[in-house]
């Protein structure tokens, strides 16, 4: 049996066994997940497909390279590397060396000071970059569209700064926002998923489809309207009561 999920929300590789948990924990359930987000997490084992169709890539479970046995040094093979008859006069350099080699360096820094100096006067200033030249302001209609633009932006901004805070953040408000915001994602997602025929396929080949959140609910609907002998339901229990309905009917 096959279920397709619908969602808008991230979600965890763990939500996936709790839902098959609350599926009655059947194994022939093969889980299709169609989603606006990535989940949180690779889900490479958990699920039958998982079908992006919004911003974002799905995760990669990273796989750190193994290292060759032989290619680890321990303390004692780093020690047995190291010859035993050399001495410590040998390793460090010896006093003579060290005094020229300090002289020499000294030396050298004295020149250089000595070149900036009487290089520093001559130095010729960089021509500075040329302007760029000035945009040209545009006229006749292009010129009346900029100006309402103008305005409109000037006018959102000052109506912004003057509504009071206690107002914007009032719940009236907030639900009106996020009602608009829920019903462009829910619009957007039904597009998508209606444009793609790959996922198309998924959802015709399913025996139950399930919307999870607010934002898949209008997809929900539209399949169901399409698809009058698959069930369509929202949330994981009615979901689970038509797939008991399904294997008393000898359809699982």
């Amino acid at each position: 049996m096959k279920v397709v999920l619908l969602s808008t929300r991230r979600l965890p590789p763990a939500y996936f066994d709790t839902v098959r948990a609350d599926l009655g924990g059947r194994p022939e359930v093969g889980l299709d997940v169609v989603a606006w987000v990535p989940p949180a997490g690779p889900v490479d084992g958990l699920v039958e497909s998982f079908t992006l169709i919004g911003p974002g890539r799905m995760p990669v479970e990273i796989v750190p390279p193994a290292v060759p046995a032989d290619s680890v040094s321990t303390p004692a093979a780093d020690a047995e590397a190291v010859p035993a008859d050399v001495s410590e006069a040998a390793k460090a350099p010896a006093p003579e060396a060290v005094a020229d080699t300090e002289a020499a360096t000294e030396s050298v820094a004295d020149t250089e000071v000595a070149a900036i100096e009487v290089a520093a006067p001559d130095a010729v200033a960089e021509p500075k970059p040329a302007p760029a030249a000035a945009k040209s302001r545009p006229t006749g209609a292009k010129r009346v569209v900029k100006a309402v633009q103008w305005r409109y932006r000037r006018l959102r901004r000052a109506g912004g700064k003057v509504l009071p805070r206690s107002i914007k953040k009032a719940a009236p408000i907030r639900k009106l926002t996020a009602n608009r915001r829920g019903n462009d994602l829910s619009k957007n997602y039904w597009a998508r998923v209606q444009s793609r025929p790959d996922v198309m396929k998924v959802v015709d080949q399913a025996d139950v489809v399930i919307a999870l959140d607010a934002g898949s609910i209008w997809a929900g609907w539209q399949l169901g309207r399409r698809m009058t002998d698959t069930p369509v339901v929202l949330g994981i229990p009615a979901a689970r009561r038509e797939l008991d309905r399904l294997v008393g009917a000898g359809n699982g």
